[in-house]
C-alpha cells in the first residue's frame, strides 16, 4: 500500500501553522504550490523539523512530525519492506551540511503504539550539490505484525542530533509527492466472501492494489 503524506486541510489552499499529527492516505497530491506548513516556525515553504529528536518517543512538536492513516476497516497484515520516498532539504538549502533523518512506522489504536519498524538515512552533504529539494529513499523492514480493525498506521519522522542543522520537508504538492509504501495484505477472507476495503470510507472500486507504487517519480 502506498500512502501519500498530506497537510491539513488537503489539498492545501494556503499557508498553515504546524500540526503534530497529519493525514496520509491513497489520494495523490494535487496542489500546484508548495505552501508553508509551519507559519509559527518560519516563513519558508514546507515544514521545518528541528534537529535533536530523541527517538520514537520524542514529544516536542518542533522536533517531530507524525502522519496517520484513516482507521482500517479490517485487520491488515504488515510484512516485508517499507520504503519512504521523502522530499527534503537542509534549512536554507545549505549545500555543505550533512543531515540525518529517522522514520518510525507504528500501529496506533487511539491510545498507545506498537513499533513495526524504523530506518535512518545519514548523508553529507545532504543537498547533493544543489540549493533545491532532494528526493531520498529510506528503506527498512516492517513487521510481521497484524494491525487490528479500527487501528491506524502512523509514520513518525525526526531529525537526529547528529544532523548539522534543522531540516525542511516537502509534501502534498504535484512536484513533491512524499509517500511511504508498506507491504501489506488483508486478513485472509472466508471462502466465498470478498475482502473488504482496508480503510474505512474507501469503496473497493477505488482501493489501490496492495503494495502497488502508484507514482514512479
Amino acid at each position: 500500500m502506498t500512502f501519500y503524506l498530506h497537510n491539513d486541510p488537503s489539498p492545501p489552499v494556503g499557508d498553515t501553522t504546524s500540526q503534530p499529527a497529519l493525514p496520509m492516505d491513497f489520494e495523490l497530491p494535487t496542489a500546484s504550490i508548495l505552501y508553508n506548513y509551519d507559519t509559527n516556525r518560519d516563513a519558508s515553504p514546507g515544514l521545518l523539523i528541528a534537529k535533536g529528536g530523541s527517538g520514537v518517543y520524542e514529544n516536542n512538536p518542533v522536533k517531530y512530525q507524525a502522519w496517520r492513516t484513516p482507521e482500517f476497516a479490517e485487520a491488515m497484515f504488515i510484512s516485508g519492506e517499507a520504503s519512504l520516498k521523502l522530499w527534503s532539504a537542509m534549512k536554507n538549502f545549505e549545500e555543505d551540511n550533512g543531515g540525518a533523518v529517522t522514520v518510525y512506522l507504528r500501529d496506533f489504536d487511539g491510545w498507545g503504539y506498537v513499533e513495526l519498524g524504523s530506518g535512518t538515512l545519514t548523508d553529507a552533504p545532504w543537498q547533493a550539490g544543489g540549493p533545491s529539494w532532494v528526493l531520498n529513499t529510506i528503506t527498512f523492514s516492517a513487521g510481521p505484525y497484524l494491525v487490528a480493525s479500527g487501528h491506524k498506521l502512523e509514520m513518525k519522522l525526526i531529525v537526529e542530533g547528529s544532523s548539522d542543522d534543522d531540516m525542511w520537508f516537502a509534501y502534498d504538492s504535484n512536484s513533491e509527492k512524499s509517500r511511504i509504501t508498506v507491504g501489506a495484505s488483508p486478513q485472509a477472507p472466508r471462502a466465498g466472501v470478498a475482502p473488504l476495503c482496508p480503510l474505512a470510507g474507501w469503496p473497493p472500486a477505488v482501493w489501490p492494489p496492495l503494495a502497488l507504487q502508484l507514482a514512479s517519480f
